[in-house]
């Protein structure tokens, strides 16, 4: 059986899950002897990588004998996503520590922060709030908020009103977009056939995780 590029292009297109995908670049504040990232960047917050902004783009999940493949390889982390990625998407080009994140799929989330501390910022996007609060520092009892908005760098703000005072620890409840980096590329992928791009599989892991393990990664 041969596989027709065009045809499977069209098929994911139509029937893949949607993303939005983020371009991966090292941050310039990385040291050049120890290779660590400026904890206090104001550009990475540490991390010594920046991302583009967003691109909508879809792209399949890879079976689950490529799944297993993956499992099997010794490198395998709970949460990791093989995509397929077909030669018509955008996120064909992705590289080594591209940020992904799913459309489709949420989690829930309940977290304590400090209002206008520089901890005060989210790690992953909000897919929605259900609730802020925080106990009222004379009488103890629980005041209820309105949900913040969230900038393209993870602070958190309250243009209408309700927001927790200055100073105050408060909780954030809601859903997260379930979000990823770009691992690597699964092993003994092909990705061109006389100058057409063939679909690759691609490994995904939990932004969680992000920071953890790069040495056994490639670009």
């Amino acid at each position: 059986m041969r596989l027709n590029p065009a045809a499977f292009n069209r098929h994911l297109d139509h029937i893949g899950q949607s993303f939005r995908w983020r371009k991966a670049f090292a941050c310039p504040c990385v040291d050049q002897n120890s290779g660590s990232a400026d904890y206090n960047c104001p550009r990475c917050h540490g991390q010594g990588v920046i991302w583009n902004s967003a691109v909508d783009a879809k792209a399949g999940v890879a079976s689950q004998s490529v799944q297993t493949r993956w499992a099997q390889s010794g490198r395998w982390e709970d949460g990791d996503l093989v995509l397929s990625v077909q030669g018509s998407s955008p996120m064909w080009a992705m590289g080594i520590f591209d940020r992904v994140t799913s459309m489709n799929a949420s989690d829930p989330f309940s977290m304590a922060l400090v209002r206008g501390a520089p901890t005060e910022r989210l790690r992953f996007i909000m897919d929605s709030v259900q609730r802020v609060f925080w106990y009222h520092q004379a009488t103890g009892e629980i005041v209820e908020g309105k949900a913040p908005v969230q900038a393209e760098n993870g602070s958190l703000a309250w243009p209408d009103g309700g927001a927790p005072p200055d100073g105050m620890q408060y909780s954030l409840s809601g859903t997260k977009r379930l979000e990823y980096y770009v691992y690597d590329q699964l092993p003994r992928n092909r990705n061109e056939h006389h100058g057409a791009r063939l679909p690759k599989a691609v490994v995904l892991r939990r932004f969680d995780l992000f920071g953890r393990g790069f040495n056994q990664g490639s670009a």
